[in-house]
């Protein structure tokens, strides 16, 4: 008696702690919720490597939106769009501006020497060639660069060389100040809106993204135009409108159904109260764990979160049927008879989880911490709180339930039987399946794309109008400017020397490096001094002497009018250890060849900006070393089984167990065409759910109590994990289709590893 009451006064202490913690990391925590699916899944070595870099060059552009409108009143509306924004908070219009071409030419005409086109680097030791190459130039009366440019630099290299590299980049075009861009000639005008917050909470840009929606709607619908959009705002906005209607609808509707199961056997409010309050303890156990071990809470862990109610559900199910054998703890009784069985397909669940707290996938290292501490806190609520409720020993299944449980013994009481037939069927079958439809996975992270339809379509159709949907990018990192800009004129090089035909968008022909320009600088002071130019000169009449060379600084070119296109294209961050430097690359117009990839990928300095590719290799190497895991995971359990009931039983436990899970990934596989990571998680809870089977089978065997609870316990599981498969986000979707499946699966086998059957046990109590 003094032991229990110390029990009971040892269990409100944790469970005030518990709530205590879960305040405060609540309101004084330093924690975020997430929905971008991005934002979890694991990187490459490499990318994590380039991690830096690329928010250094990306992180501005990720809050930037880009508006796109054709139409006759097209530039109403880009007008109606510009004054209008401004009444959406914390939204701004980016101005595109056109550089001053007179700027620009006097901004390069101290380093007018140091800048060649390739075609004057062919035809330097050619005088003709070279005089043909600057009339060719003169006589194009409307070329602004030569009018510009030939007063100071007339042996016109700078007016080619400024022509060449700007048209490089000129996907957007000006009209009026007005940037627009040509699309089989249909003219979108463009605007860049840039979101002004450093960070966007989830509701931030729900509501952002809902008033700019309207406010597109409203211009679509007055001025009666094309209006495309894009952004990483609004794919965030839709996850976090999908999550949190999922969360809401799922969780309500698992938890009505599993409510009315409960009413439905047992036909009495305190088995109610008795679940709600095991679940409400489970979650609180749940929430504060990931609060203290977590900085951000993605909104995925909480829809996966749901799946806690059909695995604690199982421990309430065992209790209330048990209910009427559960003698008062306080009038002696030192232990619960269901101690022994709770304790131990714990004990196997929570060591499935285990293995993936460390994952790199955080989604899953938030799931498993939420379920190993949410099922440790129904276990002890379901052992030291249930016993004591008032009534609660008088609890007893309805006789519909009771009926319904008689049969079900007495058809499994038949089949187990056959135990030999039945594996044998089953390893056929599976057998059959796997040289039929052998499993397999595809670790394409764009199949887990959560966005709507009508939103990758919007993302489609602005980056064809770029002309980007099709490129690939490259990132480049260094120690100094220099550097920087001498590896990225290495890799174009190399590239092109392959590939002449790809289209390089960048900084390199804005801004050569030293060691280019210097080269350039040589030869064309040995052309001159050959007397290479004297033709060239003589069309303009003008002198212009080589001075020393005088290099154009990285540093110089962020002071010049082209400013802009520099910090789009560069940028320098802090490492703890100084300043690196980094550049990207937009190459098109051909994918690179496999020569090329394999260069890019052994140079330090260099990585293929491809998060889609990244991500889905990552993912492809973690489902690999996660079945490595699993199956040591399931070995460990299989040693505890054989310890616990011997090598028979154990062995029978093991077969229902793998097999459940075998047939589920296989069916799955059948019913939507391809298997993924979330797929091979769900073993993961098939399994948990079939060691809470099997061992209750082994502790009490085929008796119409157990087979009650098991039977409440998988049609619970069905109608909180069944609903999952009607989720919109494919990783929730193909998840809670292989449990199903599974649970089935389970339902129906693991029965063959019971010990005894006995058809009189709910009558004899």
């Amino acid at each position: 008696m003094r032991d229990f009451n110390k029990l009971k006064k040892l269990y409100w202490l944790q469970l005030l702690a518990v709530f205590l913690l879960g305040g405060y990391l609540l309101f004084f925590g330093q924690w975020r919720i997430e929905s971008n699916l991005l934002s979890i899944l694991p990187h490459s070595a490499q990318q994590q490597d380039f991690s830096a870099a690329e928010q250094a060059l990306f992180k501005s552009k990720s809050q930037q939106l880009i508006v796109l409108i054709a139409g006759d009143n097209a530039l109403k509306a880009h007008d109606a769009l510009a004054m209008k924004v401004h009444d959406v908070a914390n939204v701004s219009v980016a101005p595109l501006i056109e550089p001053s071409l007179t700027d620009i030419a006097e901004f390069y005409r101290p380093f007018r020497h140091n800048f060649l086109t390739s075609s004057y680097l062919k035809h330097l030791d050619n005088s003709q060639a070279l005089a043909q190459l600057a009339t060719k130039q003169i006589i194009q009366v409307a070329n602004p660069f030569v009018s510009e440019t030939i007063a100071t630099a007339p042996r016109l290299n700078l007016a080619e060389y400024l022509q060449v590299a700007l048209s490089n980049l000129a996907d957007v075009e000006f009209d009026q100040g007005v940037a627009f861009v040509n699309v089989q000639g249909q003219r979108y005008l463009l605007s860049r809106l840039q979101v002004t917050l450093d960070g966007l909470d989830l509701n931030t840009s729900v509501d952002i993204s809902a008033k700019l929606q309207q406010l597109f709607n409203d211009i679509r619908n007055v001025e009666k135009v094309e209006l495309i959009y894009s952004g990483i705002l609004f794919h965030t906005a839709e996850s976090t409108r999908q999550a949190k209607t999922e969360i809401s609808t799922f969780g309500v509707l698992s938890l009505v159904a599993v409510l009315l199961l409960i009413w439905s056997a047992f036909r009495s409010m305190l088995p109610l109260w008795s679940a709600v309050l095991v679940l409400s303890i489970a979650s609180a156990y749940g929430f504060v764990a990931i609060l203290l071990f977590f900085q951000s809470l993605h909104l995925l862990t909480l829809v996966f979160a749901i799946t806690l109610i059909g695995v604690v559900i199982d421990y309430c199910f065992h209790a209330l049927v048990y209910a009427d054998r559960q003698k008062n703890l306080q009038q002696g009784q030192k232990s619960n008879p269901l101690t022994k069985p709770l304790v131990l397909g714990f004990i196997t669940t929570a060591i499935g989880y285990f293995i993936l707290v460390f994952s790199p996938l955080s989604l899953l290292s938030q799931v498993a911490v939420f379920m190993i501490f949410g099922l440790f806190g129904a276990l002890i609520t379901v052992l030291a709180l249930l016993p004591q409720l008032k009534g609660f020993n008088k609890i007893t299944s309805s006789a519909s339930a009771v009926a319904f449980s008689q049969q079900g013994v007495n058809v499994f009481s038949n089949l187990v039987r056959y135990k030999k037939m039945i594996i044998s069927l089953l390893v056929f079958s599976l057998v059959s399946l796997a040289v039929l439809a052998p499993i397999k996975f595809d670790d394409d992270v764009r199949l887990l794309n959560s966005s709507p339809k009508w939103l990758i379509e919007q993302e489609i159709s602005v980056a064809k109008a770029l002309n980007y949907h099709h490129s690939q990018r490259l990132i480049i990192k260094a120690k100094t400017a220099q550097e920087m800009l001498e590896i990225q004129e290495q890799v174009i090089d190399r590239v092109l020397a392959s590939q002449a035909n790809i289209r390089v968008k960048g900084i390199n022909k804005l801004l050569p490096s030293i060691k280019r320009q210097q080269q350039h600088h040589a030869l064309l002071a040995k052309a001159d001094e050959q007397g290479h130019f004297q033709a060239v000169l003589a069309l303009s009449g003008l002198d212009d002497p080589i001075n020393v060379f005088k290099p154009l600084t990285f540093q110089d070119f962020l002071q010049g009018p082209l400013a802009a296109i520099g910090e789009s294209y560069t940028a320098y961050y802090d490492t703890g250890n100084g300043l690196e430097y980094a550049s990207w690359l937009e190459l098109s117009q051909a994918p690179l060849s496999a020569e090329n990839l394999l260069w890019l990928a052994e140079n330090p300095h260099v990585s293929l900006y491809d998060t889609a590719s990244d991500v889905s290799d990552a993912l492809g190497q973690y489902r690999q070393g996660i079945l490595w895991l699993l199956a040591s995971a399931f070995m460990v359990v299989v040693v505890i089984l054989f310890a616990k009931y011997g090598l028979k039983a154990g062995a029978l436990s093991a077969i229902a167990t793998i097999g459940s899970a075998l047939l589920a990934l296989t069916l799955s596989q059948l019913f939507s065409s391809h298997l993924n990571i979330f797929n091979l998680l769900a073993v993961l809870l098939i399994i948990a759910l079939a060691i809470d089977y099997v061992i209750f089978y082994q502790e009490h065997g085929l008796q119409v109590k157990t087979f009650l609870a098991i039977s409440l316990s998988a049609l619970s599981s069905a109608a909180v994990f069944g609903i999952l498969v009607f989720s919109a986000t494919p990783a929730v979707s193909s998840f809670g289709l292989t449990v199903m499946i599974g649970i089935v699966s389970i339902f129906i086998l693991a029965p063959i590893a019971t010990k005894n059957i006995n058809l009189n046990d709910m009558r004899s109590s």
